[in-house]
């Protein structure tokens, strides 16, 4: 019976999404397209998250009694490298001249023993979520997001953030700005609720929140093109403060929702916003895991905080 042109499969049919790059064949189909800006970065990435496993199991078996504490991190590395690792989609730049050449892990040297192993281990999350957020200026918006993502999770690893001093980005109409501002409003009106129930360091610590939201409040809305924002009188808040415990759930959820909405604004066009965004997401998270450790509530069991579900793939290319 006659039949037609056959059409070559797709790359997703013939390789799979993580399996691909280990086929001696793949770089026949990948010479036909060119090489992606991003392929250098998220090999980097992926690179660091390698890294990151090969670390912490090493720290584990060194470290039996470590494992109940490490086992948590160690799996949400795991999901970091896995979705990373869909990204790098045969075609996209696997080729040692496109930078795209991964190294072999390496783990990192530890301390011997005891809390030294966790202080260093937090030095190299906080070393790694710097990477990421300045990784946002040189990829896509969508895989910007990806990455900040990730880094807000690394950040709440390391339980603090680094600075990144990003000069203010020029304006932009962007709406997910606008989100953000609109989330800064609401977190200074929720940490004036909150401060109240509290006493002693914890309400030193809302205090400096509180004051830390506001100017970052007004650099968002110094950004806004057009009419900022403006704040309104009240705001439904997530949490009904009743206690010193209650009023530690709010901070954790104000700071959740701010995670969340700079995570969609490290997907906007402006490299300058996409690397502030990526920053104010790990510090939220910071704050955010601080208000449940007072609260005395377990860390949710996030690898991507933020990031929507449609980020944890690859966008489709043309003829897949």
């Amino acid at each position: 019976m006659p039949q037609g042109p056959s059409r070559p499969p797709s790359r997703r049919l013939m390789l799979g999404a993580s399996a691909a790059l280990a086929l001696p064949w793949a770089a026949g189909c990948a010479e036909r397209r060119p090489p992606s800006r991003d392929v250098g970065t998220l090999a980097a990435a992926i690179a660091s998250e390698q890294d990151l496993i090969a670390t912490y199991e090493a720290a584990r078996a060194a470290n039996a009694p470590l494992a109940g504490r490490l086992d948590p991190v160690l799996a949400r590395h795991r999901e970091h490298l896995a979705v990373l690792r869909r990204h790098l989609v045969p075609g996209s730049g696997d080729r040692a001249h496109e930078g795209g050449r991964i190294p072999a892990p390496r783990a990192e040297p530890l301390p011997p023993e005891g809390e030294a192993v966790l202080a260093a281990l937090r030095r190299l999350e906080a070393r790694a979520a710097a990477a990421r957020a300045a990784d946002t200026r040189e990829v896509e918006p969508g895989l910007a997001q990806l990455l900040a993502g990730i880094g807000a999770c690394e950040a709440g690893h390391a339980g603090s953030v680094r600075a990144a001093g990003v000069p203010d980005p020029a304006k932009s109409g962007a709406q997910a700005l606008r989100t953000a501002l609109e989330a800064e409003h609401a977190a200074v009106y929720g940490y004036g609720v909150l401060g109240s129930r509290l006493g002693g360091t914890l309400r030193a610590s809302a205090k400096a929140a509180w004051n830390a939201h506001r100017a970052q409040r007004d650099r968002l809305g110094a950004i806004v093109a057009g009419d900022p924002v403006a704040a309104a009188p009240v705001y439904a808040l997530p949490v009904q403060v009743t206690s010193a415990r209650t009023a530690a759930q709010l901070g954790a959820a104000l700071e959740d929702e701010l995670v969340r909405v700079y995570v969609a604004l490290a997907g906007a066009p402006g490299p300058r916003l996409r690397v502030l965004a990526a920053g104010c997401a790990q510090t939220a998270m910071t704050r955010a895991g601080r208000w449940r450790a007072a609260a005395g509530d377990r860390a949710p069991a996030w690898a991507f905080p933020g990031l929507p579900a449609a980020a944890l793939a690859p966008p489709p290319r043309p003829g897949e």
